[in-house]
């Protein structure tokens, strides 16, 4: 668990660090429902340094700062601080192999202010859209929580805008499909 505070706090030290992100990851819903518990990680989309032709700068950053280095599952910089007693694991990704965001996803984000601290995030539409294209088993139970989100009224879809984000990808059918069967459009 990733409090607001432990949150804030990381976003504050990556950003002093002149890291520039955008927040991709389940922290989106968490933080558009106002929960406390912002996730197991937080999942940023880096912008600079570069995760792939700058690796280094991670991993001196993180030897700087007395933060552990290792890496995501797809080979990128995974940095675990340890912010106001809590562990807060920070996995960093760039458009490789399968995982892809699109421009338009990161430069139509906007800013989101949690515990006084403004931070780049997709909105919404955008995360379901990339969580259901997804399709992986954790995916898919994610989906089904944010199901629940929907239908019990704690978080509004614009399902105009999730069909357009949809045409971002080739699997566009398959990514409405699968948000239709967790209730969520």
């Amino acid at each position: 668990m990733v409090s607001r505070k432990a949150f804030a706090q990381a976003i504050r030290m990556l950003t002093s660090n002149n890291v520039k992100f955008t927040l991709i990851g389940g922290s989106v819903i968490a933080i558009a429902v106002g929960a406390s518990d912002l996730g197991d990680d937080v999942d940023l989309f880096a912008e600079s340094p570069n995760v792939i032709d700058n690796e280094d700068a991670y991993r001196a950053m993180a030897e700087a700062n007395s933060w552990d280095y290792g890496q995501t599952w797809l080979g990128t910089p995974r940095i675990t601080m340890l912010v106001e007693g809590e562990e807060v694991p920070v996995e960093l990704y760039d458009n490789l192999y399968d995982f892809y965001v699109p421009e338009d996803f990161i430069s139509s984000a906007r800013r989101v202010e949690v515990e006084g601290v403004k931070v780049k995030s997709i909105g919404v539409e955008h995360y379901l859209v990339l969580k259901a294209r997804a399709g992986r088993e954790q995916d898919e139970e994610a989906l089904k929580e944010i199901g629940g989100l929907v239908k019990g009224g704690r978080l509004r879809v614009d399902r105009g805008r999730v069909e357009e984000l949809a045409g971002e990808f080739d699997e566009r059918q398959v990514i409405l499909r699968r948000l239709r069967e967790h209730g969520i459009i």
